[in-house]
């Protein structure tokens, strides 16, 4: 899946200050090589959940897995809408986006290659379009791995004028 190009329009902080020297380019690496990734889901009710993932980058979007019963699970099958938060030490990123369960065995595959790179002590399995644990010798205990593609990304700049800017799909 080639990954779209999106337009960055300058936003510009209460004191005009605009975020102008981070590129795409920029994005999608810090967007690959975080370790921290919080994700933001609603259910039916409204009540918004923010949670910490494990995350990777794979074509265009921002990847990772949780149990098929866990509240962000449940949440993302009501609403699939959700925001996946990277902090970083000069700018936070911002990636809104739908989450999309992925099933196709070969892009799990390349998803859980990821990991351990990034995570040495995650080294998921894949069986039957889901995730398991290895110590899962029963496999017992499936694990769905979303997809969140972003639709708009932002970027806030933490310097004197907490300037940003945002890029659309």
């Amino acid at each position: 899946m080639a990954e779209s190009e999106p337009t960055a329009e300058k936003l510009s902080s209460p004191s005009g200050t605009p975020l102008t020297a981070l590129t795409w380019a920029d994005v999608r690496t810090r967007l690959s090589d975080s370790e921290d990734y919080l994700l933001a889901t609603s259910g039916a009710g409204g009540r918004v959940h923010v949670v910490p993932v494990l995350g990777v980058w794979l074509e265009g979007a921002v990847c990772f897995s949780t149990g098929r019963q866990t509240r962000k699970a449940r949440d993302l099958a009501e609403n699939d809408s959700c925001a996946i938060t990277v902090p970083g030490h000069d700018v936070d990123l911002v990636v809104e986006g739908t989450a999309h369960l992925v099933r196709d065995a070969a892009r799990l595959q390349r998803v859980a290659d990821l990991f351990p790179t990034k995570y040495p002590w995650w080294h998921p399995l894949v069986r039957e379009g889901e995730f398991h644990d290895p110590a899962d010798t029963s496999l017992s205990d499936p694990q769905h791995v979303f997809a969140v593609a972003p639709t708009v990304v932002f970027a806030f700049g933490k310097e004197e004028g907490f300037s940003a800017t945002r890029w659309r799909f």
